[in-house]
This record gives C-alpha cells, sequence and structure tokens, in this order.
C-alpha cells in the first residue's frame, strides 16, 4: 500500500511539474508586428500653369495690336508680343508720343492652362519711371513733361491701378478660364511740353497667381 501510495504522490507532482513547464515554455516565446504607415505627396508643379494669350479660349501668343486713342492722330505703337516658354511675359509695349492727350492700350488675357485654379494675389510695379532728355532737349522741360507720362493696368475686375497692390484677395481665375488685362500708356492732356526728344523708361508690371488665395 505505501508503494503503491508513494507512486501516485510522484506522478502527480511530475504532471504538475509538466504543467507548469508548459506554461512557461508558452510564456517564453512572443512575437510584435507593428505596421508602420506614411504617404508624401508631392504635385508636379507644371499643372500649376498661368500663361499669357492673345485669346480668351485657349493659350495662342499672336501679336497683341495696340488701340490709340481715338481723339488724337499723329502717333504709333509697337505690337506687343508674348514669351510663354519660361516666366510669362509680354513685351515691346512702346508708344511714340507727338503731345500730350496721346494714349495707347494693350489689351490680353491671363489664361488658367493648369489643373488648379489660380488666385491672382499681387500687381507689383517693378523699378520706376525715368525720362531722359535726347540730345540738344532740355532736361529741365523733359522733367516737367516726364509728370503727365503714366502707366497703368487693369486686370479682370481689379480697378485700374498705377501703383503696387501687395495683397489680393478672393481674386480667383478658374480651370481653363481667362481674364482680360489691359495695360495703357499715356500722356495726360495740358501736360508740359519738352523742346526736343525724350526717352521714357517705364516700370516692368509682375502679376503672381498662386494656387492659394
Amino acid at each position: 500500500m505505501n508503494e503503491s501510495k508513494s507512486y501516485k504522490i510522484i506522478a502527480i507532482v511530475a504532471l504538475l511539474l509538466g504543467i507548469v513547464g508548459v506554461t512557461l515554455g508558452y510564456a517564453a516565446f512572443s512575437s510584435t508586428l507593428t505596421i508602420s504607415s506614411s504617404a508624401e505627396v508631392k504635385p508636379d508643379p507644371s499643372t500649376f500653369n498661368v500663361d499669357f494669350s492673345s485669346s480668351n479660349s485657349a493659350v495662342e501668343a499672336n501679336p497683341i495690336v495696340p488701340t490709340l486713342s481715338a481723339q488724337v492722330t499723329n502717333f504709333t505703337a509697337t505690337n506687343a508680343t508674348i514669351d510663354n516658354t519660361s516666366d510669362p511675359t509680354i513685351s515691346n509695349l512702346k508708344a511714340t508720343f507727338t503731345e500730350p492727350g496721346q494714349s495707347v492700350s494693350y489689351t490680353f488675357y491671363a489664361y488658367n492652362a493648369g489643373e488648379y485654379i489660380a488666385y491672382l494675389n499681387s500687381i507689383i510695379f517693378q523699378g520706376s519711371k525715368t525720362c531722359t532728355g535726347k540730345t540738344g532737349t532740355t532736361q529741365a522741360l523733359v522733367d516737367t513733361a516726364c509728370t503727365g507720362i503714366d502707366l497703368s493696368i487693369k486686370v479682370g475686375n481689379e480697378a485700374v491701378t498705377s501703383a503696387s497692390v501687395s495683397s489680393l484677395t478672393g481674386h480667383s481665375l478658374g480651370i481653363n478660364g481667362a481674364e482680360e488685362i489691359t495695360v495703357t500708356i499715356s500722356y495726360a492732356a495740358g501736360s508740359g511740353r519738352a523742346d526736343g526728344d525724350f526717352d521714357v523708361t517705364l516700370p516692368d508690371i509682375v502679376l503672381t497667381y498662386d494656387s492659394v488665395d
């Protein structure tokens, strides 16, 4: 009897030890699986594209023929040229005035050929107006006449301005949309006259369109 009882006790102890061993075995191993996710979006900058255009329905770069003030004659102006190959530029806006009261206007378009709504955020006049008399012309008279020469711009529904507008809001240009731009060079009636020819250098005008207002 004693031997049998001892055996049973040993057997029970051995079984408990086995259970503990198995439990410890499972507790000693674990796996931790972590999923870390991220994304980066880099829009193609070429998909934001506002160009100058001679048309309000597509990007076209035909010469811009100026409109001379109807009430006076005997002066000329050159055709303007559009170049969209890099930063869009329109150049060669030039009038040859003969007397006060003359003006010339160039009308063209900003066209949104991109994939985002564009917002006009500023109109900046870069540089200053200078007037320089040619040989034989009195500079003092040139300076007086120079005050009557003005450069102005109107973009879409913005008011005509001859000065920089550094912050604009709410001025949008939709995708495949166009807005009219008019640049006017004028020699105001009643202005002073010089006693000879003189050259006028006018500021550049920079329009900044962004993808955010």
